[in-house]
């Protein structure tokens, strides 16, 4: 098989389980956490779910698009 196809197979299982697992964290951090008030002042469940989890999981894909996606030419080599 072409590596260029398992390398594209291989980073679409990466975003694929990365969209999956912050489905599953933001809907725990906005149904878990209790209606306190946080330190910005915001129920401690906003906080969680919409200044928390996605700050985490932006570094999380920025380090997906560093370790685990590789520049690759597209073309065909004839």
């Amino acid at each position: 098989m072409d590596k260029r196809f398992v390398q594209a197979h291989r980073e679409a299982r990466w975003s694929f389980w990365l969209a999956v697992a912050y489905l599953i964290t933001w809907s725990l951090m906005a149904w878990l956490p209790d209606d306190k008030q946080g330190i910005t002042g915001l129920p401690h469940w906003f906080e969680m779910a919409c200044l928390l989890v996605p700050a985490l999981f932006i570094l999380l894909c920025w380090l997906m698009v560093r370790l685990v996606f590789r520049d690759i030419p597209l073309e065909d080599e004839k």
